[in-house]
């Protein structure tokens, strides 16, 4: 006798063939070329700062933030359509692409409640034959992973500690609603991005990641580094992102791909780092 697990993946592969059939691959004829963008038409956006301690008696003190997870129009370049994202933000008119960049100090603790804000639907293709986190109310699962930190594991974004919003729907390992980061480690550049089950590949190509800096002035400033970012994304011609939902191995998984690559401009079909990627710098609002 089939368990209700195996039952409701069955149908959600029957659905996912009635309603879509094969993937198409993705073509010319619906991707922008990135080449087609012209560079550096744009000023460059300063991203958002927080910062992760505040100043008492001239010494850095431990806070806590709020930062949520928010559904938006953003304008990656002035020659596309605002597309539909998933960014993160203190608010939702204060979310960006990249979040807003979160400045700590070495050995000074940091407590994140980070709040799942989106819709009920997801605005990316996803893959049900593989293991993923299903609500059973609906809602577009969630959870922060502060890649590379050292902390408690309560606090790790494990994929099975997921939720939808306002903490409706739980995962099996969730079990906190505020994350703490005790920021021991060597200074330097993290990156904080969504873990969801099944699910890391689409929310991050949604635009669910941010910058993570522990500072130690001590050690940065004999060094005089420079800093920049570069991101990288693929866009239909309507500005809506474009995802290549066809599997590495169709007949098993028909959308199961292990990454994201933005779309190269140089090989038709073939996924690969693009130069659009410096475009998405330019990005604002709207």
């Amino acid at each position: 006798m089939m368990t209700k697990s195996v039952l409701a993946v069955l149908f959600l592969v029957a659905g996912l063939a009635a309603g879509t059939g094969e993937p198409s691959p993705v073509t010319d004829k619906t991707v922008i070329n990135s080449h087609s963008l012209k560079k550096y038409v744009e000023p460059l956006l300063m991203m958002p700062k927080i910062y992760g301690y505040s100043i008492k008696d001239i010494r850095p003190r431990s806070i806590s933030l709020t930062i949520g997870m928010f559904e938006k129009k953003w304008k990656f370049h002035r020659d596309l359509p605002a597309t539909t994202v998933f960014i993160y933000g203190t608010s939702r008119e204060a979310a960006t692409f990249p979040g807003p960049t979160i400045e700590t100090i070495q050995g000074v603790p940091l407590n994140v409640t980070w709040e799942n804000h989106l819709p009920e639907k997801h605005i990316l293709p996803w893959d049900p034959t593989i293991p993923v986190a299903i609500p059973k109310h609906g809602g577009v699962p969630a959870v922060v992973h502060l890649h590379g930190g050292i902390h408690e594991p309560q606090a790790d974004g494990s994929a099975f500690a997921w939720y939808t919003a306002n903490f409706r729907e739980k995962g099996p390992k969730w079990t906190q609603t505020t994350y703490s980061y005790p920021n021991v480690q060597h200074p330097g550049n993290l990156w904080y991005h969504d873990h969801a089950l099944g699910l890391t590949r689409a929310n991050l190509l949604a635009g669910l990641i941010g910058i993570y800096i522990i500072r130690n002035p001590f050690v940065e400033a004999p060094l005089g580094l420079p800093a920049g970012d570069e991101y990288d994304r693929s866009f239909n011609k309507d500005g809506s992102l474009c995802m290549n939902y066809r599997g590495n191995n169709p007949t098993v998984h028909p959308q199961w791909q292990p990454e994201y690559f933005g779309r190269s401009s140089s090989s038709t079909g073939k996924p690969g780092r693009t130069s659009s990627s410096r475009t998405a710098s330019t990005a604002s609002a709207s």
